[in-house]
């Protein structure tokens, strides 16, 4: 797995800021929207050419998480919706670190969260290194549905 991009700007944004630069002393590569308070990556996988994965916190940022969306629950076919959202929830139980997931918008993600926000650069290097492997599970689980 590689990250694609990098842009580094000075932000004034708290628990991004310190990711930020955790990101730079390990060499993964980012771009930040400041206005959302936003870190994304792109990266290449086994199965991705270009996984883009979020790091954002919440509104008081008492809590971190790194998402990927990846495809919308509803664009696999009616037949095979039940077993695709079972073996979601018996990768969950299998993969470490990580959550399976569809959110708001019916989107199947893959997160990892944590509430630790003095994160370290090895924290942050396994949290989004969870994120990024277990997206290539979910490219499985997902194909084997089609």
């Amino acid at each position: 797995m590689q990250a694609l991009t990098r842009t580094r700007s000075v932000l004034g944004l708290g628990v991004i800021n310190h990711i930020a630069s955790l990101l730079d002393s390990i060499g993964i590569k980012y771009d930040v929207n400041e206005q959302e308070k936003i870190i994304r990556m792109n990266w290449k996988t086994d199965r991705f050419d270009s996984l883009r994965v979020k790091i954002v916190t919440s509104d008081n940022e008492s809590w971190v998480y790194i998402v990927a969306i990846l495809w919308n629950f509803y664009e696999v076919a009616e037949s095979s919706r039940m077993k695709l959202a079972y073996d979601m929830l018996k990768e969950s139980w299998r993969t470490n670190g990580v959550k399976f997931a569809i959110n708001e918008e019916d989107d199947m993600i893959v997160i990892a969260e944590t509430n630790d926000t003095d994160l370290t650069a090895d924290e942050i290097r396994t949290l989004v290194g969870h994120v990024v492997l277990a997206c290539d599970s979910m490219w499985e689980l997902h194909n084997a549905a089609r």
